[in-house]
């Protein structure tokens, strides 16, 4: 495709090509803002403050959000000075807490606490941790060893992505009990956060109820309203703009963003997908607009996927049954800005 075709959207080029948060470094601004965003913001500034300790599970889908609020959360910790360690567990990890230790050194020596001729007290157990050669570790040694790190650094953040993918590992229970005598010696000022998908919190709740029962907050991730999703959209669009003043969603229309969230399920990495094919064929077509017309011709050339009808209603139902509420799929809406999110900063309330 020759360079500057997307001049006709007045873009520079395809916004939607990079749909990983994790790639992102500036992922704040590419951020919506919702409920659960704003009871996480006031978990934070209480561990700031020291006023009390956290510990918060984020549940969702593939693709909902839940690596890219770590990752505000870490950006956000690093504004305030405060302490990180952010630790993807990934499917091949081959040991988790040797590779969680290892985490803890990188962290603590981009922090600047390793010093050339010495290092603080606690990074002698963590640096023990390093070394371990096998999965037949003390649990509730090692948990004693990273809590009493996290205490000796706080405000600190223990941020820990994917934790789903444990159960594929050799590891699963005894990593398992490590962070429950973690969330046992921790005082205020630490805030432990991991996210995963739903299946992996019921494995928790059934095969580690201490563990489970130790989390204080458990958010379910909801699927994006269609302003939400407009909201998305007119941010990943701004950094490409050629022309200001243009509706903050161009070339998109907002019943074309409806029914791409709808075919998406409010699935943001989806709706990013379906976004990305949509500009792509409005271009070859020589369009000046991502209207219904383009949505529908490129919707109909994919095969339906699972999960795209009723995700709302699924996720409020499984947080009900979480946090043993009443589901509700109505929220409040978003007015599309560039700018902020101009969400109403309501706190998440759990009864």
């Amino acid at each position: 495709m020759p360079s500057g075709s997307y001049d006709r959207f007045g873009l520079t080029g395809n916004p939607f090509r990079d749909l990983s948060s994790e790639n992102l470094s500036d992922v704040e601004l590419y951020h919506v803002n919702l409920e659960v965003d704003d009871a996480l913001r006031t978990i934070r500034d209480e561990v700031y403050d020291k006023e009390n300790h956290a510990v918060a599970a984020i549940v969702g889908p593939h693709g909902s959000g839940k690596t890219e609020r770590l990752l505000v959360a870490r950006a956000d910790a690093k504004e305030r000075g405060a302490f990180a360690v952010y630790f993807d567990v990934l499917a091949k990890t081959p040991m988790v807490l040797r590779g969680l230790a290892e985490e803890f050194h990188k962290s603590a020596t981009a922090a600047g606490l390793v010093k050339t001729f010495s290092a603080p007290g606690w990074l002698k157990g963590i640096s023990a941790l390093e070394k371990i050669k096998d999965t037949g570790y003390d649990p509730i040694s090692a948990g004693k060893v990273i809590g009493l790190a996290l205490n000796e650094t706080a405000p600190s953040f223990l941020l820990l992505n994917d934790l789903h993918n444990l159960m594929e590992s050799s590891e699963a229970d005894a990593f398992a009990k490590t962070v429950q005598e973690i969330t046992d010696v921790i005082k205020p000022g630490v805030f432990i956060m991991f996210v995963c998908y739903p299946s992996y919190l019921a494995w928790l709740t059934v095969n580690h109820a201490p563990f489970a029962s130790r989390i204080n907050r458990t958010f379910v991730l909801p699927g994006l309203t269609p302003e939400e999703a407009q909201l998305l959209l007119a941010k990943k669009l701004l950094p490409k703009r050629l022309v200001e003043d243009l509706d903050p969603i161009y070339p998109f229309d907002a019943e074309a963003v409806t029914v791409l969230n709808e075919a998406a399920g409010g699935n943001p990495r989806r709706l990013l997908e379906l976004a990305d094919l949509t500009i792509e064929h409005a271009l070859s077509r020589r369009s000046f607009r991502v209207d219904v017309n383009v949505v529908q011709e490129v919707l109909a050339q994919r095969p339906a996927r699972p999960g795209g009808a009723g995700v709302r209603e699924t996720i409020a139902s499984t947080a009900a049954s979480v946090e043993g509420r009443p589901s509700t799929s109505s929220r409040p809406s978003a007015a599309v800005t560039v700018s902020s999110d101009s969400r109403s900063a309501k706190t998440y309330q759990e009864t």
